[in-house]
């Protein structure tokens, strides 16, 4: 028993994955690259980015719409119906969060977006309002929340996986940013990394 159909849930990551597309196109005018920039760990991170949201994601989606992913997932947990309820319930609202800190992440980047690991552009301003109020990484808490919804809803140990590996990857690349920001900003930068968490708001 599910709290709600494999159809459903699909749907709700067509419908989550496309208003960020439509956000990010809207926003920063631009929209994934299937050939991501960068090199080294910033390649390795933006490549990994584009699999998840590009592949992983959507082929999911579109499996659990079909009824196709419980036969080819071997990694589903077998758990007792009130806790598949709890973690469905759980999964859906941090697939709604995740969605919403990467809306809210275009919402106040808009123009200074780019992909992450990158030095700040000349003209680029040191983005502190809006989401960024709360939070220093919006676009990447938002990625990992999102997969560890979808972890939690399909109650998969390869989607877990999957977001362990994100999790890793943007540990890894969050320093070597935050250096680059510390360099173009200075002090503004570092008064405000004091302030602000960096991947959960209030908390780290």
């Amino acid at each position: 028993m599910h709290l709600i159909s494999e159809t459903g849930l699909g749907i709700i990551l067509f419908f989550a994955l496309g208003i960020q597309g439509i956000f990010m196109l809207a926003c920063t005018g631009r929209f994934l690259q299937i050939k991501p920039e960068g090199q080294g760990l910033v390649k390795v991170v933006n490549c990994w980015n584009t699999l998840v949201l590009l592949f992983f994601t959507p082929v999911i989606a579109v499996l659990l719409m079909s009824d196709h992913y419980p036969a080819l997932d071997i990694t589903r947990i077998a758990l007792s119906n009130w806790l598949i309820y709890g973690l469905e319930i759980l999964g859906i609202l941090l697939i709604f969060y995740g969605t919403g800190l990467i809306v809210f992440g275009f919402l106040a980047l808009r123009k200074q977006f780019q992909p992450g690991g990158f030095s700040p552009r000349p003209d680029d301003s040191l983005v502190t309002g809006g989401i960024f109020s709360i939070i220093q990484h919006p676009l990447y808490a938002g990625v990992l929340s999102m997969t560890l919804g979808l972890a939690f809803a399909v109650q998969s140990l390869f989607v877990l996986a999957l977001f362990s590996i994100h999790l890793i990857l943007n540990l890894q690349l969050l320093p070597q940013e935050e250096h680059l920001l510390e360099e173009k900003f200075g002090i503004e930068y570092q008064s405000y990394s004091q302030k602000v968490k960096r991947l959960v708001p209030y908390i780290y």
